[in-house]
């Protein structure tokens, strides 16, 4: 009797059904702002391109932006840094008031045309102001923001980052 116990416990312990595998590669962890807290700096996420697809950043500021400002400084460009460890922007440097409507739907509008800036510029746009939103307590709750252009008003688009 003690060995058919023996037997069925080992039998049910290793029967558990769960098989061991290696490490699956899902792409980098998500990545969310964790505002500034009194006295620490506050932090800023804008996407910029990176091996052809829209990438977080984190950039350190003094103080919290709002999204317009996030905006802003993703048309400045990459920094010197950023740009020496890859990064890239698919977006014209600025060339007037960018604005974020907060909806709902959200809206940016930017000063220049759309049609040359594609989708990966898109989504850097689309992305950073996801990120500004959330670090600003907002959310866009329809999972989506429209951008508009002088050129063309873009349907309703999803960040896509990597």
């Amino acid at each position: 009797m003690k060995k058919l116990l023996a037997l069925a416990v080992v039998l049910l312990a290793s029967a558990c059904g769960v098989q061991p595998t290696g490490v699956v590669a899902a792409g980098p962890a998500p990545t969310l702002r964790n505002p500034g807290s009194p006295g620490r700096d506050a932090e800023v996420i804008l996407y910029f391109v990176l091996d052809g697809r829209a990438a977080p950043v984190t950039r350190p500021i003094g103080t919290d932006v709002g999204v317009e400002a996030a905006l802003s400084m993703l048309l400045d460009g990459p920094s010197e840094a950023e740009r020496a460890d890859g990064y890239v922007s698919a977006l014209p440097r600025r060339a007037g008031a960018i604005s974020l409507v907060p909806g709902p739907p959200a809206t940016i509008t930017v000063p220049f045309p759309l049609k040359p800036v594609g989708a990966v510029g898109v989504n850097q746009l689309v992305c950073t102001a996801f990120a500004a939103l959330a670090a600003d307590g907002r959310y866009s709750i329809e999972g989506t923001i429209a951008v508009s252009g002088p050129d063309v008003q873009l349907p309703y688009q999803a960040c896509q980052a990597s």
